[in-house]
Order: C-alpha cells, then structure tokens, then sequence
C-alpha cells in the first residue's frame, strides 16, 4: 500500500463518489415509486454488471483467479453484492434516504468490530465507548419523538434492515484487502458484483417479468441508469481503489460527510425532512464513530 501524503486524487474521487452516492439515495426513492424495490435492484446490478465487464473486456486484464481465490471471491460477492443489496434496497424503501445514509455512517464501528474479532487490531477502551454512543445516536436516529419507548416491526424495519446492511459492507470492504495486493480494484469489483448479481437475480426475477416497461416514465429510466452506472459501477471501483491505496480506515472516513449531502439532496429533491432529535442522533453517531476510529490518539498524546 502506498503511503497516503496530503490531498490528493484518491481524495478527490472519493469526494465525488460521496457526492453521487448521497443523490443517489433519493434517485433511488424517486425509481421506487414505479419500479418494485427488488425488480429495480435486479436490473440496477444487471445494468452495473454488463458495464463493468465491457470494461474489463476492453482493458484486457481478463477474469483469470487463482483457484485457491475462486471460493473466497465469489463467497464475498454474494456477502457483498447479493446480502448487502437485499438489505440495502429494501431497507431504502421502508426508510428515508436521510436516515439510511445516516446510519449507513455507522459503517466504519462495523469495520472495528471485525478487524478486532479478526485479530487484526486491538480497540481501544475509548473504541469500545464509541461504538455504545454510536448506538446510543442510532436509537435517536430511528426515533420519531422525545420520550418514544415503543416500536413496532413497521417503525424499525427498514433501519434494522440497513444497519445489518452495514455489517455485510464491512465484511466486503475488510475481507477485500487480501486481494486488492494482487487484483485490480476493476478486475475485483467486476467479478465481484457479476457474481452478487447472478445470486440476486432469483430474488428480483419475478418482479422484473411483472414490469409494465411502457408505463415506466423517464425520469425512474434515468434515476435507476444513474444508480447502476455511476453509484455501483463507477463508485464501487473508486471505492475499492481507495481501499487499495490507502486502506479501509482512512477510505470508511469518508462515510462521515454522505448523510450532509444526503439530507440536502433529499430535502431538495424530494422534500424530505429529518427532525432536530435525528439530526442530534447523527451528531451522536459521528462522535461515537470519531472515537471508535481515532479518538484514543487523543488520550495516547495526553499520556506523552
């Protein structure tokens, strides 16, 4: 991995890939008012998938593996592409854009959490008080008003959905490193969402059949062509390359700045409006996830 120094362009197209993804949260609420939420996944990762392959096809670089990789590549395709999506897609439409990229910013405790079960880092006792406030901010985000003790599975469904969304990212994300040292960023995210999108397919198939194609306007056409291309396609291989170069941690960060974006797209494109108690949840979920990253180098520097 090569030594990150200042801003620079793996910065910059991480800033556009927050920018597309926190539209993109309300394209895909404005899709979802005429297309199914799994018909419009099955040919959101169809439209991706074709894409990236004539991608790769012209690159030359070919879809040869390892065989000793194979099982573990295409295991973390259907975790990463298949799950994820599921998750994600229906989550979406049970929820708002706001709250879904929200508490998608929680992303970066799932990855804590795993590195620290892998053995590969050791959290921080400031880490562990991160993650309980971070929850803490997610109990805020999901609820509707001051003193709202009471759910019901039709209040949390759809923010349980993504916040287990998270966890599946963040195998995705972790278990990718291993073989970003060896697979380009375009080669593993091709082959990755081609196989997520295979698996997916049994899942969307009946709903794309019932699609009355005639009656589906522009404006869905041209938000769902939008998500495939440049909010999975182009921003999974940003991601990915981001990964590659300067790690998990440091590309997870970017998360933080998704929800601003999100909630200012999605007040303007579809009028959609989070309370003050949400927005003090996500104040709480940023500063949770702030010490589960890097809050302890403040205590280290103290102890100096």
């Amino acid at each position: 991995m090569e030594e990150h120094k200042g801003f620079g362009a793996t910065d910059v197209f991480m800033l556009l890939a927050v920018l597309c993804w926190a539209v993109n949260f309300s394209f895909i609420k404005i899709a979802l008012r005429e297309f199914s939420p799994l018909g419009f996944n099955g040919i959101r990762l169809f439209f991706a998938s074709l894409f990236l392959i004539i991608v790769l096809l012209v690159s030359r670089e070919g879809f040869s593996l390892a065989k000793s990789d194979i099982l573990k590549i295409f295991s973390l395709g259907i975790i990463g592409n298949t799950a994820f999506q599921l998750l994600f897609i229906h989550g979406l439409n049970w929820t708002t854009a706001s709250k879904t990229s929200v508490i998608m910013a929680m992303t970066p405790v799932f990855v804590a959490l795993l590195s620290t079960l892998l053995k590969q880092e050791k959290i921080h006792w400031a880490g562990w008080l991160g993650i309980v406030i971070s929850f803490i901010g997610f109990y805020f985000v999901i609820t509707k008003q001051a003193g709202t003790l009471h759910f019901s599975w039709e209040d949390l469904r759809g923010d349980l959905m993504i916040l287990l969304g998270n966890l599946f990212w963040a195998i995705y994300t972790v278990f990718s490193k291993p073989f970003l040292e060896r697979i380009s960023p375009l080669k593993w995210t091709s082959i990755t969402l081609a196989v997520g999108s295979v698996f997916f397919l049994p899942f969307a198939a009946s709903d794309v059949v019932r699609i009355q194609w005639s009656e589906v306007s522009f404006q869905a056409w041209a938000a769902l062509i939008f998500s495939a291309l440049f909010a999975i396609a182009i921003c999974y291989v940003i991601w990915y390359a981001s990964v590659k170069r300067i790690g998990n941690s440091k590309t997870a960060i970017y998360g933080y700045l998704s929800p601003i974006f999100t909630i200012l797209f999605a007040y303007l494109l579809i009028s959609e409006r989070i309370t003050f108690l949400q927005i003090g949840g996500a104040l709480i979920i940023f500063g949770g996830v702030y010490l589960t990253r890097s809050g302890y180098r403040f205590f280290e520097r103290r102890k100096v």
